[in-house]
């Protein structure tokens, strides 16, 4: 964001005040520069979120959502299913295919999800794969994989984003491929999790893409960004073959 001055003035898209200097954000909106420390961002896409769109709730950026992405909220099932049947279909499209398994989806809050994932501490989490562990002798031998499990209320973009690479972690368990560091297998769902967003090239999908590429986190970040040089290099059908022969990224 940069602070401009002009003549011909705008109004503020959140207080409507005349503008001679304004802040403009991602989305092409401009507003007061003071409203940058007042008001609270929403913790799906960075728009500013005014009192009177806060819904009471604090100033912490995990509890905030923007109105925007209020309206095209994934809260019932009814809405998951049809979107989950066309990422399916998209996600075998690039080669990822799951051997006939029918996977479902699940939405859950952020307490169930934390608790599946053995982290009840963890108020970050988007997603899970769902699973079944079979044992022999305290030691496992085979994962089943069920489907995938979503948080409940996620803007539909970033619903389908989270739910491809749900989907990837899927796909790695189904096909046995086990032998990867934790960044590279992070690293390689957000890659396929980007490639979906950057082919659906919304203006909402390349946010989303843009914010994968640039995670600073050393293992979503740091791995995507890692498998993204070896598909340089290799290819991503090369990728698929190379994991599905040798269950390794290189």
């Amino acid at each position: 964001m940069g602070a401009q001055a002009v003549s011909g003035a705008p109004r503020c898209a959140y207080c409507g005040k005349t503008l001679y200097r304004w802040l403009e954000d991602h989305w092409g909106t401009r507003f007061c520069p003071e409203h940058q420390g007042q008001y609270p961002r929403c913790r799906h896409c960075g728009r500013l979120v005014p009192p009177q769109h806060t819904g009471g709730a604090s100033h912490n950026a995990d509890r905030v959502t923007c109105p925007i992405c209020r309206a095209s909220a994934i809260d019932h099932l009814a809405q998951a299913k049809p979107i989950f049947g066309g990422l399916i279909e998209w996600i075998n499209r690039q080669g990822l295919l799951f051997n006939n398994l029918q996977l479902r989806i699940e939405l859950r809050n952020r307490k169930q999800l934390a608790e599946f994932l053995r982290e009840p501490g963890d108020t970050q989490c988007l997603g899970a794969t769902l699973h079944t562990t079979h044992t022999l002798n305290g030691r496992a031998t085979r994962t089943e994989v069920n489907g995938v499990a979503i948080l409940r209320g996620l803007p539909a973009t970033l619903f389908q984003a989270v739910t491809i690479h749900e989907l990837g972690h899927a796909w790695l368990a189904v096909h046995g491929i086990m032998k990867l560091s934790r960044q590279e297998e992070e690293g390689f769902c957000e890659f396929v999790a980007h490639r979906y967003l950057t082919h659906t090239a919304t203006k909402e999908s390349l946010y989303h893409a843009s914010g994968i590429a640039r995670n600073p986190d050393t293992i979503y970040g740091e791995g995507y960004r890692l498998v993204s040089k070896i598909v340089a290099t290799t290819g991503f059908s090369g990728v698929l073959r190379k994991l599905q022969t040798d269950g390794r990224l290189s």
